[in-house]
């Protein structure tokens, strides 16, 4: 009898097992809970990086957190704030956990060409306290990522070349401060080229095309126009700084003509729109449709800038 139940005991041990090892899905067909979602991510050693080329890489579907689920535990607006209305794949990258404190997840979301990787706590008893986006693609920089180190200190890193071939850069570095619930900032490290003009990635382009050109309405607000593969398409690069520098702005991309005088920006699979309308001395820009992954949430891409006079060509004698 004794030898009986322990052998019901051992199988009951082995079924309790296999049943805290099984991996839960999070397809939202069936109920999650937030130690399931919070344990759906994988552990990592510090430190992480999540840097851009880390966000191109394709992950497994297995692997997809249902949006539905997601939104179960994260705020939607955290989303919204860059996919506007669409509704994202989303996939785990990474979990940590500082003892007897937060836990610290990873999480990239992709939709169309977007792609944002975020940094999301919890507290001890799995409550959600705040989220605080890493990366996200589409900037016009060399080089892109944010990292979380042993001393649970966040870093978010941009860097572009300059056409000397020198490096400009800013690092800011945060650290969770459970008393605000927020993410501080305690330290930042612009270096000296930082603060001069904007680099213009498509500026050495052809300009035959009457519409291309430079449209500035300053050193930090401006649109520029550059030849497209034919007739019917146009480049431009657009960056703007408002509100005192609070409020910054950056696109680059193909517009394509839809009439004589207006050109409309518009990708697959991503819901950003603009429209570029000229006259022979300036080009009004218009915001149709959300870009939040290219700005910050409280403006837009909009307003006229007036276009820069060519230089004349110097005669030969």
């Amino acid at each position: 009898m004794n030898r009986f139940l322990l052998v019901l005991c051992a199988l009951a041990w082995i079924a309790a097992g296999c049943k805290d090892n099984k991996k839960v899905s999070l397809t939202g067909e069936e109920p999650v809970e937030v130690t399931d979602f919070i344990e759906f991510f994988p552990e990592v050693q510090l430190p992480f990086i999540v840097s851009d080329t880390m966000l191109s890489k394709k992950v497994s579907d297995s692997l997809l957190i249902a949006y539905s689920v997601f939104t179960q535990f994260v705020p939607d607006s955290i989303l919204n704030k860059d996919f506007n209305k669409a509704r994202p794949k989303i996939y785990p990258l990474g979990r940590v956990k500082e003892k007897s404190k937060e836990t610290y997840l990873f999480a990239k979301a992709v939709q169309g060409t977007k792609r944002v990787g975020y940094l999301i706590t919890f507290d001890n008893d799995d409550k959600y306290l705040n989220t605080l986006r890493l990366v996200r693609s589409g900037e016009n920089y060399s080089r892109v990522y944010g990292s979380l180190d042993k001393k649970f200190q966040i870093t978010t890193y941009r860097e572009r070349k300059k056409p000397d071939g020198l490096n400009s850069f800013k690092r800011n570095v945060y650290i969770y401060n459970s008393a605000s619930n927020d993410f501080t900032l305690i330290l930042t490290e612009p270096n000296e080229e930082l603060n001069e003009d904007i680099l213009n990635p498509i500026d050495t382009l052809s300009q035959k095309n009457k519409y291309t050109g430079d449209y500035p309405a300053n050193k930090k607000n401006f649109i520029s126009f550059r030849d497209g593969k034919n007739s019917s398409e146009i480049l431009f690069f657009t960056h703007f700084e408002k509100n005192k520098g609070e409020c910054v702005g950056e696109l680059k991309g193909t517009a394509r003509f839809v009439s004589a005088k207006k050109a409309v920006y518009k990708e697959a699979g991503n819901p950003c729109t603009l429209e570029f309308t000229f006259t022979p001395s300036s080009v009004y820009m218009k915001e149709v449709e959300g870009c939040g992954s290219y700005r910050d949430i409280r403006c837009f891409f909009e307003g006229t800038y007036p276009k820069k006079k060519s230089k004349p060509a110097k005669k030969s004698k």
